[in-house]
């Protein structure tokens, strides 16, 4: 081949194999182009020798040289997790296939169904996080977490309903570490994690709460100086045993803003004030759902089912038909 088409050939390898990755965590395509990527960078780099010293040699040896580089660094962090494939087993799981997001170090137990862990006959989602293992965005920012997010954002001000049972194993880890097993999670312009998320159910150290965060609309700076406030806590949750939960909200930064909230069907949350954040911040949305395992670095192995997740715009939509107004700490 003539030093002009090979260095032209190089230019061209080394534009679409930089490209090739970009596309594929964009749209999620299958994970084996990016070793078709490597391979195109790695004949840019060996043409772009051969046609030294043309321009579009350079461009292409360099490139590749440059995408080599670039590679080793973002890999040291670990590139955007590809997530295993889950076939919903039962009828509230059917949104997995088209609503319901995985974020989890996507392993083949990271979420999964399971058969064997029932809730009233219907099948539970199983959910397991190793030591050390983390799920890494489209922005190769990581976390420790295996979650499903739910990737509907209601209006800014709408009243919705929530429900979900939660199995926590008799042998779970009692540890002094963050864990958020339910979360409502702001939708947040250029990644300003200060934002998140506005209602948190929590289990630390064998204690169980639930924590609500607010903003008046002023920028956010520190995460930690957002107003917060804990409505509920208790000190023995029961590992071993199904908990429901239901959640009633209105997402309002302002007074008329309000979190009800059902355990095992006794109300123990009757909260009125603001909730959530100024839709000026959050593109006039409200939160999305997340639930399973969000937690800080440990190397235990945290495991965990959930059943019959629903959101709704009334009680009914999420299978609630007789909701009690007594406050009990001890459902």
């Amino acid at each position: 081949m003539k030093p002009q088409r090979l260095a032209l050939a190089a230019c061209i390898l080394f534009l679409v194999g930089l490209a090739l990755p970009i596309i594929c965590w964009c749209f999620w395509l299958p994970q084996n182009l990016l070793w078709v990527a490597c391979s195109m960078e790695s004949f840019a780099f060996i043409f772009g020798f051969m046609a030294w010293p043309r321009r579009l040699a350079k461009t292409a040896l360099f490139g590749s040289v440059t995408f080599a580089v670039l590679a080793l660094l973002l890999g040291c962090h670990g590139f955007p997790t590809y997530q295993q494939k889950i076939h919903p087993s039962a009828a509230w799981m059917q949104p997995l296939d088209s609503q319901w997001i995985l974020q989890s170090p996507g392993k083949a137990y990271s979420v999964k169904t399971s058969f064997n862990m029932n809730r009233d006959g219907e099948d539970s989602l199983r959910f397991e996080l190793r030591g050390g293992e983390r799920w890494v965005d489209k922005t190769f920012i990581s976390t420790y977490r295996s979650e499903i997010a739910t990737e509907q954002y209601p209006p800014a001000g709408a009243i919705k309903w929530y429900a979900f049972s939660v199995y926590f194993p008799a042998d779970f880890p009692i540890e002094k570490n963050r864990l958020v097993f339910a979360q409502w999670h702001e939708k947040v312009p250029l990644l300003d994690q200060g934002l998140i998320p506005s209602l948190a159910f929590r289990f630390v150290d064998g204690k169980f709460s639930i924590t609500l965060r607010h903003n008046d609309g002023k920028p956010v700076q520190d995460p930690d100086a957002v107003p917060s406030e804990e409505l509920f806590r208790k000190g023995n949750f029961h590992r071993g045993r199904w908990h429901d939960f239901v959640v009633q909200v209105k997402w309002s930064y302002q007074q008329d803003g309000f979190v009800s909230i059902w355990w095992n069907a006794k109300q123990i949350v009757s909260y009125q004030g603001p909730v959530g954040y100024d839709p000026s911040l959050t593109q006039n949305l409200g939160p999305q759902f997340k639930f399973g395992l969000y937690r800080d670095a440990t190397p235990a192995t945290y495991i965990v089912y959930f059943n019959r997740v629903r959101i709704g715009d009334t009680a009914q939509d999420v299978h609630f038909l007789s909701p009690t107004t007594t406050i009990s700490a001890q459902p």
